[in-house]
């Protein structure tokens, strides 16, 4: 009898110019899942990427490690009507981010025309929206947690860890995983 070979699991980004076989695929709906996964990967020695909708163009997503998926981690978290702030899980695709926001009175004072991205894909990447006056997503963030290679957690934001803030608001992954983040909103229009 022969035996059965189980293929790895495939991922594409959504225009299909990009494919891999990672060895797993993950889903998280905890911050405390991003970081079990962080520490297995570690143990294991292995890659971990993020994807939220898979829209960039290149092969940053590509991993034969651990691929987590974002598709369970889109909840507001806390929301602060008098900074006119919100707490979101880096998983929240814009537009319902958007929906969200109506509801609350709030809106993002400037977007990028792609509405299925996840915020931190998004962020990340370095978003714009339009104009010469607006600045992009990344500029729009007051604080992000990330999860560090190590599954360590870290708070940032201008005041606390200033520099790892910086280069993580638009750190491609490069850093770790951004598990939540706060944004700076203004009111609705």
């Amino acid at each position: 009898m022969a035996s059965k070979r189980r293929e790895k699991p495939r991922w594409r980004n959504w225009a299909r110019n990009q494919e891999c076989a990672p060895a797993v695929i993950e889903q998280s709906s905890t911050e405390e899942d991003i970081a079990t996964i962080v520490r297995t990967a570690a143990e294991k020695g292995q890659r971990v990427k993020v994807v939220g909708s898979g829209h960039s163009f290149t092969g940053i997503a590509l991993t034969d490690g651990r691929l987590v998926r974002l598709d369970n981690y889109q909840r507001i978290l806390h929301v602060d009507r008098e900074k006119l702030q919100v707490t979101v899980q880096a998983g929240i695709k814009l537009q319902r981010l958007y929906d969200r926001l109506w509801e609350l009175g709030m809106a993002l004072p400037n977007a990028g025309d792609i509405a299925y991205q996840s915020i931190s894909g998004a962020v990340s990447t370095s978003t714009h929206g339009t104009g010469r006056r607006f600045t992009g997503l990344a500029a729009q963030v007051a604080g992000l947690r990330l999860v560090t290679a190590a599954g360590e957690l870290i708070d940032c934001s201008p005041d606390s860890n200033p520099a790892v803030f910086k280069a993580a608001r638009v750190s491609l992954g490069a850093l770790g995983i951004v598990s939540t983040l706060t944004l700076q909103c203004v009111p609705a229009f």
